[in-house]
């Protein structure tokens, strides 16, 4: 399997290793991390204060799914 090399700052390094799980590679942690959904909260105010109607839109979309950080 091919593989690249990333740089990535000591504390996303470290960040990452307290992620992983027993037997886990920093490929899987990647993996696990981008897959998980995402919640409200975390997105939240996240496109600016454009209006109510926008934001209820936005706030639609994200509980259906149809809108991915």
């Amino acid at each position: 399997m091919p593989s690249r090399n990333i740089a990535v700052q000591r504390a996303v390094y470290d960040a990452l290793e307290r992620e992983k799980r027993s037997g886990e590679s920093f490929t899987s942690v990647l993996r696990r991390l981008l897959e998980q959904r995402r919640g409200l909260e975390d997105v939240w105010g996240s496109w600016g204060t454009r209006g109510r109607k926008v934001d209820r839109a936005r706030l639609r979309k994200l509980r259906s799914g149809g809108v991915r950080g």
